[in-house]
């Protein structure tokens, strides 16, 4: 195990992104439970992870110069995978938010984000014993 691996940290801090991104949906949806014709919005936390590892969507790097260095950029935007629930609505408002469900989906949601800001946590405590030489 490398303590010096930025990658790790770098990928830990999307997925705490990504679990931020869902927190909000989840917590928009639950605060229009009572709004008629509302639809649910979901973010798949596993479908966003594979994206971004599987290296994003390639933007070319902004050149002002031509002895720039050409690149692309990899990007991976949660944003971008909010969907609609398509739930079937079971009430006469249209609305089809599950709160069950929602709730449900935030403890979910809140156990994987402390997973991943423990791991993190343990990273940089790594590299703080190591630079102490504790």
């Amino acid at each position: 195990m490398d303590i010096f691996d930025k990658t790790v940290i770098k990928d830990l801090s999307f997925a705490l992104k990504v679990n931020s991104v869902k927190n909000n949906i989840l917590a928009n949806n639950i605060a229009n439970v009572d709004t008629p014709n509302y639809k649910a919005k979901k973010l798949e936390f596993s479908e966003v992870m594979k994206e971004y590892f599987s290296g994003g969507s390639k933007l070319p790097l902004m050149t002002t110069n031509d002895r720039h260095i050409k690149g692309t950029y990899n990007v991976t935007d949660p944003d971008s995978f909010v969907r609609l629930q398509n739930n079937p609505s079971l009430r006469n408002d249209g609305n089809d938010v599950n709160l069950d469900y929602e709730m449900s989906e935030m403890a979910k949601n809140g156990i994987q984000y402390s997973m991943f800001s423990q791991i993190i946590a343990g990273k940089f405590t790594g590299l703080k014993s190591a630079i102490q030489g504790r």
